[in-house]
């Protein structure tokens, strides 16, 4: 691979001025523990040991920065592009480091959570309230998870209730919501209800604009368990969600749930294994003055893997997993099928030098075999500084539209024949540590996907013909200061149709975001974010500007258990779009009221 593209001078100005840090902190201890993670090679880690571009949003940063929804949230990180349809509860579609919004394996409690029709997941149904931990991983990971995971793997873990908390919220737009939530930490439950009055989602730019209020509800519900068995232990989860979401000249309903059951052995024997079983559902119905559709997704997986010691620095993993799902689009097809896949990789390290190998076989009743792997390194040259590199291959399975849509009028139909789409990546990077709760990291990448799957063919059939390259320049730096806590994540990308050579849609070249919060002595918290989202391009090639944004956040303790807390979104009051022709939010208020009880 080349790296033959220049950086923009503002994220060279950052990059340089970051060497050149002052060594703020080398004589305190910051007292964090080291966050450890799962995601990425399917075993626990210490996320300053992944040799993946890993980050963690965990429960802290999200009651920190009282988003109302994972939109606020996952539009701060590095690599991700969001866009969304209207206001809260829109149609939500992410880009993880360029690649389409369906190229990204997402993950709720270990199970498969897109739909089967169209590949993608409803962003805009997931309660931040019923979430305890997010790991994103960048870059392939098909070689430990399967299909799905070109762009990269989103794994949302629902949350451990524990104590009591009450939470009661209101703002702009009418926007209510309520939060129950209680568990001694073995078990617990959390329940969340939000109901937004909503504005317009779309203007008059837009296809179907109606300038009525477009409202959204969504009820959510998550509980989990641990019961100790044997030599190990039984981990329980449940969620549901259920509402309906309202738009210019249409309405859907939706419900989806799952179930998962996991049993992991206890750490120490020579061998340490787990076997898992889950379960998902999802329907969506939606009206229009078209008509109605319903769209419906059955999937069950289930799988098992182990792994043990090799030596006093590496280990080996191997495992096999497996789902059937089926899928119904009323009117126009239903469908099933299954996948199966073994996998196996080798982790560790050698002196100064980190590994991690991965290799998986996958048989999908559709379309035959796929085989993809992973290789990755790093080289430390102090406990404080190490380089990265690493090349991966990826696929991605036909979804049942594309291969099953009988189209509109004879037009936009499926195909039966596709071949999957296949990519090959590779990354470089660094990891730097200036000093105590300072964290530096900065990856390369090029991502080549082929055989991309688009309706281009007679009639717009789907047929298998773009080719996508996707260069981009990640960097992150984060700071644990006493009360201090920062963040600065920056992205450049390159993301190109080969074909015709234009940029791919919605995803912009730029973008950044700075959050600072200050920790009180009192257990409150005052914070900022600063978010800039780049030019992109929209369907049609309409071009949409750039656009910065400003929101404050806070906490305040009452006394007895009770906070005050607040979020100010778009303080600047920026009118912007993320989607042509859609609404966003003008600047919003939103206050709450929780009460904890441990």
């Amino acid at each position: 691979m080349m790296f033959n593209f220049k950086l923009p001078g503002p994220i060279l100005s950052v990059l340089a001025a970051t060497v050149f840090l002052p060594q703020l902190s080398l004589a305190y201890d910051d007292g964090v523990s080291e966050p450890v993670v799962v995601t990425a090679t399917r075993g626990e880690q210490p996320l300053a040991d992944s040799l993946a571009a890993v980050s963690v949003i965990d429960r802290e940063k999200i009651e920190r920065s009282q988003a109302p929804d994972l939109v606020e949230l996952l539009r701060l990180e590095a690599g991700v592009d969001i866009a969304r349809t209207g206001g809260p509860g829109g149609q939500t579609s992410l880009f993880l480091r360029g690649t389409n919004s369906n190229h990204v394996l997402v993950l709720i409690d270990g199970i498969r959570a897109s739909a089967a029709g169209t590949g993608g997941f409803a962003w805009e149904l997931l309660d931040p309230a019923i979430i305890e931990r997010i790991e994103i991983v960048r870059g392939p990971r098909a070689a430990r998870w399967g299909s799905d995971a070109i762009g990269g793997v989103i794994q949302i873990f629902t949350r451990q209730a524990r104590g009591v908390t009450l939470r009661a919220g209101y703002g702009r737009y009418r926007d209510r919501s309520l939060v129950a939530a209680a568990g001694t930490g073995t078990a617990g439950l959390t329940a969340a209800a939000r109901r937004v009055g909503g504005y317009s989602s779309q203007n008059e730019r837009g296809f179907a604009f109606d300038p009525d209020d477009d409202g959204f509800r969504n009820f959510s519900l998550a509980g989990s368990a641990r019961q100790p068995i044997g030599r190990g232990h039984l981990d329980i989860s449940a969620r549901l969600a259920r509402g309906d979401t309202e738009f210019d000249q249409g309405e859907s309903d939706f419900l989806n749930y799952a179930a998962g059951l996991t049993y992991l052995s206890d750490p120490g024997a020579d061998w340490h294994w787990q076997a898992s079983l889950g379960a998902h559902r999802d329907r969506l119905d939606t009206e229009t003055p078209f008509g109605q559709s319903e769209a419906v997704t059955r999937r069950l997986q289930a799988g098992t893997q182990a792994e043990t010691a090799l030596g006093a620095s590496s280990r080996l993993l191997f495992g096999a997993d497996g789902w059937q799902e089926s899928g119904v689009s009323r009117g126009s097809w239903a469908e099933s099928r299954y996948n199966i896949g073994v996998w196996a990789g080798l982790d560790g390290s050698r002196q100064a030098v980190d590994y991690e190998v991965s290799l998986r076989w996958d048989q999908d009743e559709l379309f035959g075999s796929a085989v993809t792997g992973n290789l990755a390194g790093g080289w430390r040259l102090n406990d404080d500084f190490r380089f990265l590199g690493s090349l991966g291959r990826g696929f991605r399975a036909p979804t049942f539209n594309q291969l099953f849509s009988p189209g509109f009028f004879g037009a936009f139909a499926g195909n039966p024949e596709l071949d999957p789409e296949t990519s090959w990546s590779t990354e470089i990077g660094l990891q730097w540590r200036p000093g105590h709760g300072q964290r530096v990291r900065l990856a390369l990448f090029e991502n080549r996907i082929d055989d991309l799957i688009d309706f281009a063919g007679v009639d717009f059939q789907a047929i298998n013909i773009r080719e996508a390259r996707i260069r981009g320049v990640e960097f992150h730096y984060g700071l644990t200061r006493d009360a201090w806590r920062g963040e600065l994540q920056l992205t450049w990308q390159d993301p190109e149709d080969r074909d015709s050579g234009l940029d791919l849609l919605r995803r912009a070249r730029e973008k950044g975001s700075l959050t600072l919060d200050r920790v009180l002595g009192n257990g409150g918290w005052l914070g900022a974010e600063l978010v800039h989202i780049g030019t992109r391009f929209d369907i049609g090639q309409a071009r949409l500007p750039a656009y910065t944004l400003l929101n404050l956040r806070a906490g305040w303790p009452l006394g007895q258990g009770l906070s005050l807390e607040g979020r100010v979104e778009n303080l600047t009051d920026r009118d912007y779009e993320q989607t042509i022709g859609f609404n966003t939010h003008r600047r919003s208020l939103f206050v709450a009221l929780s009460w904890t009880r441990f």
